[in-house]
């Protein structure tokens, strides 16, 4: 009886719980994918790869560009792309106005969270 009754109560616990991926997958799509879409894909994108590397994917994003790998999962502050929007560094990205603290900071968690693909980014309108 307590094996079955401990069994249902695991059932009901992941069933609450949801899954992390797909929550990590709906950040990227509801925070992530704004941001590169609005900020990123004008240069960073099949056509252009501006630093050879396109943010339309996360294979692209891992695999890097002249500056190597954009993104460590996991590890915000190894992450190129991560350094450039803070603009300390070398490399400043974007060109123009500087990603707010807020759109910096969601970057970041994003990154530490694995950086999840979601599924809504699309290029920008030409």
């Amino acid at each position: 009886m307590k094996r079955t009754l401990f069994g249902l109560l695991a059932l009901l616990g992941a069933a609450f719980a949801g899954d992390p991926d797909k929550a990590a997958a709906r950040y990227f799509d509801s925070r992530v994918a704004p941001i590169l879409t609005k900020r990123c894909l004008g240069c960073h994108n099949q056509q252009l790869k501006d630093g050879g590397i396109s943010f339309l994917d996360r294979h692209s994003l891992l695999k890097g560009g002249s500056h190597g790998p954009a993104i460590a999962p996991g590890k915000p502050e190894e992450s190129m792309l991560f350094r450039a929007v803070r603009q300390d560094g070398d490399v400043k990205m974007p060109p123009g106005p500087k990603l707010s603290a807020r759109e910096i900071a969601i970057l970041r968690e994003w990154i530490l969270r694995g950086a999840i693909w979601g599924t809504k980014l699309r290029p920008r309108p030409e």
